[in-house]
């Protein structure tokens, strides 16, 4: 895997393929924020660095298909909570719900289930690999590129970070590699960098976002501990598993600090039209952050039937 500052591949006529590099997370998108260029390159590198060493190590791999490399929160002791502070983004906790759900779930043509055969590329690399055709394939590859690209970057960063992984996955039957080795599991312990600022829980249902009682009760304790200034919420999909989890968090919790950051939440094709898809995407082949997120916020409501707040990945509001 390749790792450079860098913009997205160019589209080429009317197929495309989507670069491979790790990008900063704002330059997956128009009009991206201003970042520190020398804090970028140093954690590019030491992502370079674990990509093309560790994780190319075949005992590493062995080992990435077995068991989670991250932290249950079930797993944090109660009194360790409030040190997770520290690893709060400029006061922000990301959640993560279902993510990379298009790639390993969804049951779509618009790919063959051609990822069988495990090699020292992961599934989600073949995956970006394939060229697209349609608006929405270009669409769905783009979204899954940004959050694989934003997770490697926070994790690193050691950004606090709770992923809603879907729970029994490996037995559902969307999952496109039952039969094979747990690719889903592999590519989470990729980007997740055994960080330990990053967690997980499940999900009540595979299909579903919300979680179950206890584990929303242990979130909501975890939170309070934490005391984030806001909850920045991503995952797949908005209006589906995403719906899911910000109404049952906004009835718990409250809004006011709940924001969607659209880059990082994906839509489903199956909500887009090819017209909307490919008017999100630029001929550079990035995802158009302002029109991706008025799509956010008319497809994902609050109980009260408002648009949802949004805020993009420079934690600055976006609801223009």
């Amino acid at each position: 895997m390749f790792i450079a500052l860098a913009g997205a591949g160019t589209l080429a006529g009317c197929a495309s393929t989507v670069s491979m590099s790790i990008q900063p997370p704002a330059m997956n998108v128009r009009n991206s924020i201003s970042m520190d260029p020398q804090h970028a390159e140093e954690i590019l590198h030491q992502i370079k660095g674990r990509n093309s060493g560790i994780e190319q190590d075949p005992l590493w791999i062995q080992r990435a298909y077995q068991k989670p490399m991250f932290k249950n929160l079930h797993q944090v002791p109660e009194r360790e909570y409030a040190e997770f502070s520290k690893y709060l983004a400029n006061g922000s906790v990301y959640i993560i719900v279902h993510p990379a759900y298009y790639t390993f779930f969804h049951d779509s043509e618009l790919f063959p289930d051609n990822l069988t055969g495990a090699t020292t590329q992961n599934a989600m690399d073949r995956f970006l690999s394939a060229t697209a055709f349609s608006g929405k394939a270009k669409l769905m590859k783009a979204q899954e590129k940004v959050l694989r690209d934003f997770l490697e970057y926070v994790s690193t960063e050691k950004k606090l970070v709770i992923m809603i992984l879907p729970k029994g996955y490996k037995d559902f039957s969307a999952y496109k590699f039952r039969d094979a080795q747990n690719e889903y599991l592999r590519f989470l312990n990729e980007v997740t960098n055994e960080s330990d600022s990053v967690l997980y829980l499940y999900s009540r249902k595979p299909s579903r976002g919300m979680l179950s009682v206890k584990d929303r009760k242990l979130l909501l304790k975890f939170l309070y501990a934490v005391r984030p200034k806001e909850i920045l919420l991503g995952g797949g999909y908005v209006g589906r598993c995403l719906d899911d989890f910000y109404r049952d968090l906004e009835q718990h919790y409250g809004e006011e600090k709940l924001f969607i950051v659209p880059e990082i939440a994906a839509v489903s094709p199956a909500d887009m039209s090819e017209k909307m898809s490919s008017d999100v995407i630029t001929r550079e082949g990035l995802i158009d952050i302002r029109k991706l997120a008025l799509n956010v916020r008319e497809n994902l409501r609050t109980r009260d039937n408002a648009a949802v707040k949004t805020r993009n990945l420079s934690n600055t509001p976006d609801n223009q």
